[in-house]
């Protein structure tokens, strides 16, 4: 079946891109279309999304369980830092009509949570209540949103076709004539070593989906710790959970690489790098590097390691997994034990758990499933590390002769707030200018 392009009757000045997610890249692309708009600007964002709007920040598709806070002060907001990229009154509008400020009086202004939130310090919303920010936002500022898997990206003759299974109908629908896509998501938890299966085991995504069967399977044995392997803030927040949830006194190892957490705070010298464009490109690139694996992606905000130093038998251990086996099954148990084998400096290394969790990150290259095989093997060719080293200015792979694929989960080497929240509106600013300038040349 073939659905009716989203650009039908489009004119030559009129641009149209299409988003692969509903999440706070989206709605700062949407809400920054919105503005431009309004000032005479003939663009559009059409999102899809496979879920929900913010499903990855609501709690009930995995990635969270909605109850946590943010990591970034929620003055970091879809239009932060509000630059005069398209005009004042493009960021002016931005701040008027999408920032933080603007949810909290405008969609709940007889509650007075505004000033609540204020009076209580203002505290980085909840990733729940971030979620309704979400929707918000999207809902001023009429994007379309079409809602079902994606399960295809072809692009011919200069433009991207859209292939979608419909969420209601079940239908594939086909929507094209995109001038560009933006891929956006963390994609999905990584495989990076073998494991086998068992209800015990855990991912950083169905971690949030199966927390009955956590609970269920919450090891009672203090000779059976719970394992959770990763260094980073999935693995802190899963960490975090146990501890609020009366796992207070149990042994939980965690295996990373540097045996340590970094900690997150607010510093003025770590906080302009995110929007000081100048200072960032004078760094030398293993300095860039450093920064972004230091302060983004591998990253613990000083609140939740605060309630990790709470947990009496945590203990960080340097290795790099390398298998979730089963080992011993005891005599009239009713499983078998896991062991979870790792290396460090040291050699190989087993410990018996009662519980793992799997927290080494997610696949933000699953996109590529999506693309036709010349793109594919293109790709393959040149290698996707390769060609995020040198993504383009506005975030785009550099896959010439196709048209623009933005990536900014993965355009670290050109700034490193583009693959977070902490800069969306400068994220929505690199990837719209080029369109800008095509619809008012």
């Amino acid at each position: 079946m073939r659905g009716r392009p989203a650009c039908e009757g489009k004119t030559m000045a009129e641009q149209n891109i299409a988003v692969i997610g509903a999440g706070p890249k989206a709605a700062a692309l949407a809400a920054k279309a919105y503005c431009l708009r309004q000032s005479g600007v003939p663009i559009t964002v059409t999102i899809f999304e496979r879920y929900d709007i913010g499903s990855a920040w609501s709690g009930r598709h995995g990635y969270t369980d909605g109850v946590q806070r943010l990591c970034t002060p929620a003055e970091r907001d879809l239009g932060y830092p509000y630059l005069p990229t398209f005009g004042s009154e493009v960021a002016e509008q931005m701040q008027a009509s999408f920032s933080w400020n603007a949810f909290q009086t405008s969609a709940t202004l007889s509650s007075g949570r505004y000033a609540a939130w204020v009076n209580r310090g203002r505290r980085p919303p909840s990733h729940a209540e971030f979620t309704d920010y979400l929707k918000y936002a999207l809902t001023l500022s009429e994007a379309p949103i079409h809602f079902g898997r994606v399960t295809g990206l072809s692009p011919a003759d200069g433009s991207w076709t859209v292939q979608q299974v419909d969420a209601e109908s079940r239908n594939i629908v086909e929507y094209d004539e995109f001038d560009a896509v933006v891929v956006t998501g963390p994609g999905p938890a990584t495989a990076r070593f073998p494991r086998v299966k068992d209800r015990r085991i855990f991912t950083g995504v169905d971690f949030w989906q199966r927390l009955v069967g956590v609970r269920k399977h919450m090891p009672r044995d203090p000779d059976k710790p719970i394992v959770i392997i990763g260094g980073g803030g999935t693995a802190a927040a899963i960490t975090a959970w146990f501890i609020r949830n009366g796992l207070r006194d149990h042994p939980i190892h965690l295996i990373n690489n540097q045996a340590m957490l970094f900690t997150r705070t607010t510093n003025f010298f770590e906080n302009r790098l995110f929007d000081d464009e100048e200072t960032w490109t004078a760094l030398a690139d293993i300095d860039r590097k450093s920064f972004t694996r230091r302060l983004n992606r591998g990253v613990v905000w000083e609140t939740v390691t605060d309630l990790l130093a709470d947990a009496e038998q945590l203990v960080l251990l340097p290795g790099k997994a390398k298998a979730i086996v089963h080992s011993i099954h005891r005599p009239g148990a009713h499983l078998p034990d896991i062991e979870v084998q790792y290396t460090n400096a040291k050699g190989e290394s087993a410990i018996d758990a009662g519980l793992v969790i799997d927290a080494t990150g997610f696949d933000m290259g699953a996109f590529q499933s999506l693309l036709p095989k010349t793109m594919r093997e293109a790709i393959d060719a040149a290698g996707l590390d390769n060609l995020t080293e040198d993504v383009r200015r506005d975030l785009s792979l550099p896959l010439d002769p196709w048209p623009r694929l933005h990536v900014p989960n993965l355009s670290e080497t050109r700034g490193p707030g583009f693959g977070s929240l902490m800069v969306l509106g400068a994220m929505a600013d690199r990837i719209l200018t080029p369109y800008v300038k095509a619809a008012t040349a």
